[in-house]
């Protein structure tokens, strides 16, 4: 039961900012450009409605009716415009994805505090700093397996991932992968995309974990 409150109090909020959601995009092209907020259309509209009721349920349906909501659901605002942006520009603007780094950090906090689970925070930062390093260190040694953006998120999905667990790291970003190769796969089969298409792996990214959490796919050690 708390589950499913979680899940949907997560989609009305999410589907209800939605529309201004889908106001925010990149002002052009350039790597350097600007996030900007322009009036949406209403295909565009319905679009951040759609990811916003999938990231924002599986999102609440992690957290469930617990202290740990209100992280969850800044997650999926986040995660929401920076899933379009990826989609189209191939790029993961710093001011969404350091908002989301700073949400987390205080509503994570703020979790921690009611639950009083000191323990579970202090796992959480060392997710998001494992995930980051390793995530780096790939993207040093070889420049073209994804951009420093998708590092960045990386990070921020290993502090939520921590929280539960250090097994939930590990499945919850190799979902991404997984899911960020079968999409791949799937573009190559129908003859979308090419050996040199650039791709977008934030969404993947995202979603991954997300589902991981929402749905407990991790193996039992006991």
């Amino acid at each position: 039961m708390s589950t499913v409150a979680g899940a949907v109090l997560s989609a009305v909020v999410c589907v209800a900012a939605a529309p201004a959601l889908a106001g925010l995009r990149l002002a052009g092209p350039e790597p350097d450009a600007d996030l900007q907020w322009q009036r949406p259309g209403a295909s565009r509209t319905a679009l951040a409605a759609a990811v916003a009721l999938v990231l924002g349920t599986l999102g609440g349906a992690a957290a469930g009716w617990s202290a740990l909501l209100p992280a969850f659901i800044a997650l999926a605002l986040a995660g929401t415009p920076l899933v379009l942006i990826d989609v189209e520009h191939h790029r993961l603007p710093n001011r969404l994805v350091f908002t989301a780094d700073g949400a987390a950090a205080v509503l994570l906090t703020v979790a921690a505090a009611v639950r009083h689970d000191w323990s579970a925070w202090l796992r959480g930062a060392e997710g998001a700093v494992a995930v980051f390093a390793v995530l780096y260190l790939i993207v040093f040694i070889a420049p073209r397996s994804f951009g420093f953006g998708d590092v960045k998120l990386a990070g921020l999905l290993g502090a939520y991932l921590g929280w539960f667990g250090w097994l939930y790291v590990y499945y919850g970003i190799f979902a991404g992968f997984l899911l960020g190769s079968v999409v791949a796969i799937a573009l190559l089969a129908t003859g979308r995309a090419s050996l040199r298409t650039k791709m977008a792996f934030g969404p993947t990214l995202i979603l991954g974990p997300l589902i991981v959490l929402a749905f407990d796919l991790v193996p039992s050690l006991s």
